[in-house]
Parts: structure tokens; sequence; C-alpha cells
């Protein structure tokens, strides 16, 4: 007879609120190259194919160019997926944990087991990936429902891709559509017998670099039970180990020691394991610390590094490390998941020694970096400055020509990597043969997407469009008299092609700025290319152009930077950089300029920039950046086209960024930036007080955090929200959607990163160092205080839809005690024009009268912003303490304590103009 006590074999779980299931069994998703994509699109000929009637402008149904663009890939995407409809007769595998899964899709057997995830809030079973090169993709997930009396209920699905769900092993629902970031939904009405019901979910896509690879299940009706059958568990035990992990809690996300604490229930046994390393048995103590061992702790494989390897040019690795904590029974297979990063060490906020110590620093950190990894062109050229016997060998370029072979995205990165190995290491330090090699790597290389070849790399974005055309030019120069096998022209052609398109990119650039605005990756990018053009490139001209390009981007990187933290608004970012600045593309730069910033895994365009020898940093670029003033009110406007030849869109675009620094303290922001539409990777505002005390609001679109998710959960916005600020108070407004997942923004406000922290009313005031901070929205918030962003994350208790932060510092404000009474004395009157409309008037001794709503305008002591002498003002493309810059000024002297330097935007834009007539076509 069976013991009462013996375990069940399964374990039980509540769906969500909504009826969302969030605890499934899952198959890794399986992948192999989509190698067949002739069948589908013309390799040759012209990329654009047919246009529609509204614009005259390509569809997105037949030409190649929508490789390359996601979101435009959906027809295409259909079309490839619906011919490879894998057999939905085949058996279904076993609804059982670690059960063995064969699935036969793209005409491929895959084999694997089925593991138990749990998903997070917004109920996605994520597979989601950024794939180099054109990939398939498949997976399955199953789980179990129970109820004890048959019912209707309505089942909704939701997939960004073609997907088959059977229920009790009956196919009922199938589809083939295709969406971008954000699923479609379809609904069913079934009768579900009483007892257990498996589901069974197969889905398969294709991607061309970021797939969003979700699929979610709602059962809506009366409540249902979920079972995951699991051979040796106990769902009485599994239960209590739900409700003890959900009281687990991550409170620091960042980490700088080998040892790491979690909040949990005390005086419970627990294992710890840090991504693949062994598991640790740990004890709570009783005031309900976890303490974990970080030693040894390998970075897990996630899709946030966009490049690749470190190898790379462009770097976006998140540092982070996956925490699987369990109680430490058998019987319980339950494991809640945590994220840390260990930060990079080399990192400073204060700027010491010369310009010769910081580039010393910079090259020595860079060739002995990551002795134990992979070859680096970063390290090979930094070695060889150092030491001019270092040779070449393949193993040092393999990464780079992989890329360039497979025609991987952000292969044109790895080709300026080259051309640089290339032009500054002699002929005779290279491994025998190896130069034939690359040089065919090289000519045998797509540098657009006019040129025949189906590839997913990305031509379109403001980087890669510059990348691709230096890279082109580069190369069409070094082996001028070669024929490239693309397209049977010689490399001069290529050259005089990529020339004229750098420097229309370059005039664009000089004249109205960037469309991707301060971006804490691409500026990086923007200025590894140039500088490769200014250092290997023939053409004096465009050369010129190109230096005075680097220096406006310097200007400004310096100009809206704080202690080495690239802290202003970004028109496009990464979550690990907005979590701490040590993460940042830009800091390397900083590093080498100001001997500010962090050393972090980014070290190729640092490296390019540390051995120009044409270039020079201008000493008032170094100056900049180094130093701090007791106030620093700057404004930044960039404004352009977008064409559809060169951006797939036809638009204007328009930033206008706000930076307030003091030595404490920063806070910055884009103006009511393209408020209530769709964002992306846009970071609207934030306050930095240290690398990682950088606070913020999003309104989530997702629970994910990975790059391939855009926007997420914490970079970028489902709806832009509207932002304003005036010095030191910012305003953000945000509207809300009925299809929102969550109708609430939230706040990033890492409690472990500040001295002092204390909520009053509306308010919560912080401080760290001489850097104050308080924001308030209506009803406050509250921390989340378990989870993985425990006392991290803060929840505005009313939705969030007004937020007002107002930044001080000691040495103007006095104490803070004294500046936190003050602001929570002042008046605070939230939604004057009612619920439905957000709104703020904030009136304080120490501070301007505020006033802004969704629909009016921002108001200043009563005067609205963006009116001069009753008329609508001319936007200054700079302003700040050091210098300022009207549109279609030819020239600014820009001088700061002692320092000056000619800013020559006239003459950089002459010099492309030529390189435009003589060489375009």
């Amino acid at each position: 007879m069976r013991s009462p006590l013996a375990p069940t074999g399964r374990t039980v779980h509540t769906t969500a609120a909504d009826g969302t299931i969030r605890d499934w069994l899952v198959t890794e998703a399986w992948s192999l190259p989509a190698d067949d994509l002739e069948r589908f699109l013309d390799p040759n000929g012209d990329p654009w194919g047919p246009v529609r009637f509204s614009d005259g402008l390509p569809t997105a149904d037949q030409g190649r160019w929508v490789l390359t663009q996601g979101p435009d890939a959906g027809p295409l995407k259909e079309r490839i997926l619906k011919a490879h409809t894998p057999n939905l007769a085949q058996r279904l595998p076993d609804v059982r944990e670690d059960a063995p899964v064969a699935w036969e899709v793209f005409g491929t057997r895959f084999e694997g087991a089925f593991k138990r995830r749990h998903t997070g809030w917004d109920g996605m079973v994520d597979w989601s990936a950024f794939c180099f090169t054109p990939e398939y993709r498949a997976a399955v997930a199953a789980t179990a429902i129970e109820i004890d009396q048959a019912e209707w209920r309505t089942i909704e699905i939701s997939s960004t891709g073609p997907y088959a769900f059977w229920i009790d092993g009956q196919l009922v629902h199938s589809s083939t559509s295709v969406s971008y970031m954000e699923p479609s939904t379809h609904s069913l009405q079934l009768r579900l017998h009483s007892r257990l019901t498996t589901f069974h979910v197969a889905t398969w896509q294709v991607a061309f670099r970021e797939v969003r690879h979700i699929v979610r299940v709602r059962v809506t009706g009366l409540p249902v039970r979920v079972v995951i059958p699991s051979p040796g568990a106990d769902e009485t035990v599994a239960r209590l180990a739900e409700t003890l992990l959900a009281g687990v809690g991550n409170p620091s996300w960042a980490q700088e020691g080998d040892q790491a604490e979690l909040i949990a229930p005390a005086d419970v046994n627990f294992t710890v394991q840090v991504t693949d390393s062994p598991a640790q048995h740990l004890r709570s103590d009783a005031d309900g610390r976890l303490r974990y061992s970080l030693v040894g702790a390998p970075q897990d494989e996630t899709d946030e590094d966009e490049s690749g390897s470190s190898t790379a040019a462009s770097i976006l690795s998140s540092g982070e490390s996956l925490v699987r904590v369990r109680l430490d029974d058998p019987r319980s297979p339950l494991a809640a998941e945590f994220h840390v990063a260990a930060l990079p060490t080399t990192s400073t906020e204060t700027s010491e020694g010369d310009a010769e110590s910081w580039r010393s620093d910079v090259l020595s950190h860079i060739a002995a970096w990551d002795e134990a990894g992979p070859a680096s062109t970063a390290r090979l050229l930094a070695r060889y400055a150092a030491d001019p016997r270092t040779r070449v060998r393949r193993a040092d370029l393999e990464s780079a020509r992989h890329r360039v072979r497979t025609r991987g995205d952000c292969a044109d990165f790895e080709i300026i990597a080259l051309l640089f190995v290339w032009h500054r290491i002699p002929a005779a330090n290279w491994d025998e043969g190896l130069r034939d090699e690359v040089r065919s790597d090289l000519t045998h290389m797509k540098y657009w997407i006019t040129q025949p070849g189906l590839d997913a790399m990305c031509y379109f974005t403001e980087n890669h469009q510059l990348v691709w055309h230096i890279a082109q030019t580069l190369a069409g120069e070094a082996f001028a008299e070669e024929v490239f096998s693309v397209d049977g022209r010689i490399g001069r052609s290529h050259a005089d092609e990529g020339r004229a398109r750098t420097a229309g990119w370059i005039s664009r650039k000089l004249a109205g700025g960037f469309s991707e605005f301060d971006s804490n990756a691409y500026l990086a990018i923007d200025t590894y290319a140039l500088v490769a053009l200014v250092e290997l490139g023939e053409d004096p001209l465009i050369r010129t152009a190109a230096s005075i390009l680097i220096d406006q981007i310097l200007v400004s990187l310096a100009s809206n930077s704080w202690r080495g933290i690239h802290g202003a608004a970004h028109g496009r970012s990464y979550v690990q950089t907005l979590r701490s600045a040590r993460y940042e593309e830009t800091s390397p730069l900083l590093r080498l300029i100001a001997g500010v910033g962090t050393l972090n895994d980014a070290v190729l365009p640092v490296t390019a920039l540390a051995l120009a020898k044409r270039y020079v940093i201008p000493d008032v670029v170094r100056e900049l950046a180094r130093t701090q003033s007791e106030e620093w009110w700057g404004r930044q406007v960039y404004r352009g086209e977008l064409t559809f030849e060169r951006d797939l869109l036809q638009r204007p675009y328009r930033s206008d960024v706000r930076v307030w620094r003091t030595p404490g303290v920063m806070l910055a922001s884009v103006q009511d930036y393209r408020s209530g539409l769709p964002g992306l990777q846009e970071h609207l505002w934030g306050a930095t007080l240290g690398r990682e005390a950088q606070v913020f609001v999003t309104h989530p679109s997702n629970a994910d955090t990975g790059s391939s998710a855009r926007p997420n959960a914490w970079v970028g916005h489902r709806v832009l929200g509207r932002v304003h600020q005036h010095r030191n108070v910012a305003v953000h407004l945000q509207r809300f959607m009925p299809t929102d997942p969550r109708a609430e923004t939230h706040l990033w406000l890492p409690s472990a990163q500040f001295a002092e922290l204390h909520q009053l009313d509306d308010w919560v005031f912080a401080r760290r160092g001489n850097g104050y901070l308080a924001i308030a929205t209506p009803g406050g918030v509250a921390p989340v205080r378990t989870g993985d962003t425990a006392y991290q994350e803060w929840r505005p208790r009313s939705g969030g839809a007004v937020w007002i932060a107002v930044v001080g510092d000691a040495v103007t404000e006095g104490p803070f005690e004294a500046w936190s009474s003050d602001l929570a004395a002042a008046s605070l009157d939230w939604n004057l024009d009612g619920v439905d409309s957000s709104g703020v008037i904030f009136d304080g001794a120490r501070w301007p009268r505020i006033e802004a709503s969704y629909e009016g305008p921002f108001l200043v002591n009563g005067r609205p912003e963006g009116i001069v002498n009753g008329q609508v003002e001319t936007e200054p493309r700079f302003d700040n303490p050091a210098f300022r810059l009207e549109f279609g000024q030819d020239a600014a002297l820009i001088s700061w304590h002692g320092v000056e330097y000619l800013l020559e935007i006239g003459k950089g834009l002459q010099a492309a103009s030529e390189v435009i007539t003589r060489d375009g076509r």
C-alpha cells in the first residue's frame, strides 16, 4: 500500500490572476542555418521589389531588403515558415519533467528534454535570441491543467510566430502569422473535461538578427490548477517551497566582491547555484540573509552580446551571472532565478594623471586583457604597439574573419578591425599565407544591400550605415586594382562609391546631429569608424571632414557626461548600461580622454583612438570630460531627415537633450520626444549619482531584459512618455493604453547604492555623497520587496502617470535633511485637469513654479518653454557654458577652464561636399 507521505510525483501551481499559465515544461530552442532563402527571394538585381500605392516606396513582400529590417520582415517570414510547417501529426512527447523530446521540423530531427520554466510577470515562455546569420528555430512547450468539474473555458494563445496547439493530444488550433515584438493573440472556446488535461505548444521561427520567440497561454473563466508531472516531487513540499522562494529577493544586481547576499525567509536550508558552478548548500540566517559565493562564477550566456565575442568592435556584454535558488529538499524541483553582475574593476569617477598616463593605462590594460579568453584584434594591436616583434597569427583574426566569411551581422565592425591590423602590422610579422587569406575575405565581401546576396546583416541603422560606407572605402583603397567578386567591380570603384556615401553621412551629422542621439553604445562605434577613416584613408578631404565630426562627437560626449558616466538621455541604449555605467561602450573612450570611466570589454573603439597618429584629441575635450563645474546647464538639439534608401523610414527626426550637472549629481532628459508613440530602445531621462546609482522611470513592455526584446522591461518604453526638464527639475507624463500589459510605469532606484533613503508622503528621497535626489508620483511608491529586482524596482501606488524628479548638491543646497524638508513642504498638486490627463503643479520656496500636463504647455514661473519674446524660439545646435552653436553656423569657439578650440563645422561640410561632387554618382 502506498504511504500517505509518499511523493505525489507532481507539483501544482496557480495561474496568474488573469488566467495566464506561468509554469511550463520547455525544450531548448533548436536551431539550424536558414540556407534555402533563395527559394523565397532573388539574391540578384534590385533589392527593393515592388512599390506600394501610398508613398511609392517598396512593399515588404518581395524585396530582399526586408532581411535586414525586423519590423518589415513579417510577410516574408510568413511565406518562409508556411513552407516549413512541421508534420503536426507526429508523436507528442510525454508531459513530464525531464521527459525526452524528439521533434521533426525544417527537415531535421531534433532531440532534447523537457525542463521546468516559470515565466516572468508577462507570462511569456521566451526563447528570444540574437542571431548573426539567418537561422531556423523551433521549440516545444507543454503543461497540464486540472479541474474537478467539466466546464467551458476560453483559451487565448499569444505568439510572435507560427505555432500549433494540442489539448489532450488533439490538434485544436494553429497559426501562421508573424509579428515583430508584440505577439498576436488568438482565442478559442472549449469544453474542458474534469481531471487532468494536457497542453502542447510547438513553435517555429526564422531569425534575422533579433528574434522575439515567445508564446503565452491564458485560460479565462473559473480558475484552473496547473500541474507539472515530476518524478520524485511532492506537491505539498513543492507548494511550501514555492512560497519560500517567493520570499527570496535579490537586493543588488551590481556586485563588486566575491560574496553576495540575498533576502530570504529566516533559518531555511537552500541550495544556490551560480550559472554552472557547483551548488552551494546554505542556510539563511536569523535576520533573513542568505550569503553565497561568486568566486569563479562564469558569466551566463545571454543574447545581450550582439557582437558575439569579446573580439568584436561592439561589445554589449551584460556581465551577468544567473543565480538559481532551490529549497534544499529533493522533493521540490522548483527554482527561483536571479541575475547579478560582477562589475569591471578598472573604473574611476575622478581624474588623476595626464593624457599620456591615461593612454598608457588603456593600452596596458588591453594588451594584458583576457589572457585566458579568445584572441582579440584589439589585444593584438595593443601588443604590437608595445612590442613591434608581435606576430599576427591565424588565431588572432579567426573570430573577425569568421564573422566576415559568414556575412554575419556586425561584420562591418570586423572588416575595419582587420584593416587596422592589415595597415598597422607589417607583412613580415604575419603567419605565412594569412594576408592572402584576409585579402580574399575582404574582396569576396558584400558592402551594401544593393549588391547581390542574401544575408541579414544590418545596413540601415545610423551607426551601421557609416561603418559599412567606411569599410567599403578602406577595403576598396587597400585593394584598388583587385576585382571584388560580389559585383565584378574593382576596388577603386568601391572606394569611390563608399567615400561619396561616407561624405553624405558625415554632412548630415555635421549639419544636424544623430537620430540615435547620445547613444551610450553607438557613439563609440561612430567614433571607431571615423578614426579608422582618418588613420587609414587615402583621401585628405574625407579625412578632414571625418576629423571634424570626431571633434563634434567627443565635445558632445564630454559635455553630456559626468564623472566618466554618459548619463544623458539616449536614442538607443541597453539594460546593463543603465544599471551600471561601467558597461557603457562610451566609457573606455572617456577613460582615454580624461582618466575617468571604465575599461570594460568594448575595447576596439578605444584601441583605435589610443593608437591614432593623425587624429589628436582636442585639449578642450579632455578638460570638459575631466572637470566638474558648480552648475552646468546644457542643451543639444538634433535634427535631420530619415530617407528610405538609407534608413528604411521616411520622416524628419528631432531630439532636444537637456543636461544639468553639478559635482554631486546629474539630471538629463530629452524633451517631448515622440510622446505617445511606440518606443524601442530610448532612455528618456535619468538622474545619475554614481556608476550604479542611475535612477529612471520606464513604461515596461514585457518582463524581458535581453536585447532581443525592444522595448523591454527596463530599456525603451511601450509607449513613450512626455518629458520636460528645467535645470534641476524634470517631469515625466505618461499616457496608458487599453492594451498595455501593465497600465503603469515603474522606477529603477537601487537602494543599496545610496547612503540615505527615506519616504515621506508622495516623495522618496535619496542621497549618495554630495548628490541629492527626490522623486514623487501620486500616492508615492513602494519597493518591490522580493524577486530579481528587490529594493531596486519601485512601483507607484497609483499607476505612475506623472512623476517629478528634483536633484540637488550639498555644496549649493546645504544639508540633505533641510533640503528634503523644504521639498516635502513644497506645494504639489496632481492631475488638476482630471484623472485622465496626467499633470502636476510644483511650487516650492527654493524652486521655480513648474506646471505641466500631458496636453498642455510646459510652464516655468507661468511662462511657456519654447517661446522667446512672444515668438517660437530658434533652436540652437549646442548651448552650454562652454559654447553656443546655431544651426547653419560655420564655427564655434569652445572655451573651458582656460582651454580653447575652434570647432569648424563649415570646413568639414565643405570638404564633404567636395568629395560628393568628385566621387558621387
